[in-house]
């Protein structure tokens, strides 16, 4: 089945809490209670991700960020309250950061669909494919606000 929304969970399985966006997509597949949307595992992102943005109305990215918050603090960003320094935005042959995919989608005068990001703040990002506790709380977490963020 096809929605008008996607659920994108990004990050590394291998860097801990760096895979809390993958893990929450993994979680979901397994629920009872599936949002009416696409889970897609975004893995560690990369050019793929530059075709999807044509295909809904509405994509909804989970990921690890370090915004400050308390480690397995879930916060909602709409994709205009971020700020895409040119550093991260850089986009070269062996793959390209989410920042560098959304900034390549606006050169080439591509529509990109609403954009809102989840993203969590990780414990710790370290060698290992276990999540912190407050990272593996935060998932419960993460579906409240998807429900309201699909609502």
């Amino acid at each position: 089945m096809s929605f008008t929304s996607a659920i994108i969970g990004f990050g590394n399985l291998l860097m801990g809490d760096e895979g809390v966006g993958v893990r929450t997509i993994e979680h979901l597949r397994n629920s009872d209670a599936k949002p009416n949307a696409d889970l897609l595992d975004g893995g560690t992102g990369g050019m793929t991700l530059l075709h999807i943005l044509d295909k809904y109305r509405h994509i909804i990215i989970i990921d690890a960020a370090d915004f400050g918050g308390r480690p397995g603090e879930a916060r909602i960003f709409a994709l205009e309250d971020v700020s895409i320094a040119p550093d991260t935005a850089m986009v070269s042959l062996h793959g390209a950061s989410l920042a560098g995919i959304i900034e390549l989608a606006r050169r080439l005068d591509t529509a990109l669909p609403k954009i809102t990001i989840i993203a969590v703040q990780p414990e710790k990002i370290a060698p290992g494919m276990r999540l912190s506790e407050t990272c593996k709380t935060a998932i419960n977490e993460i579906s409240k606000l998807l429900n309201r963020v699909l609502a």
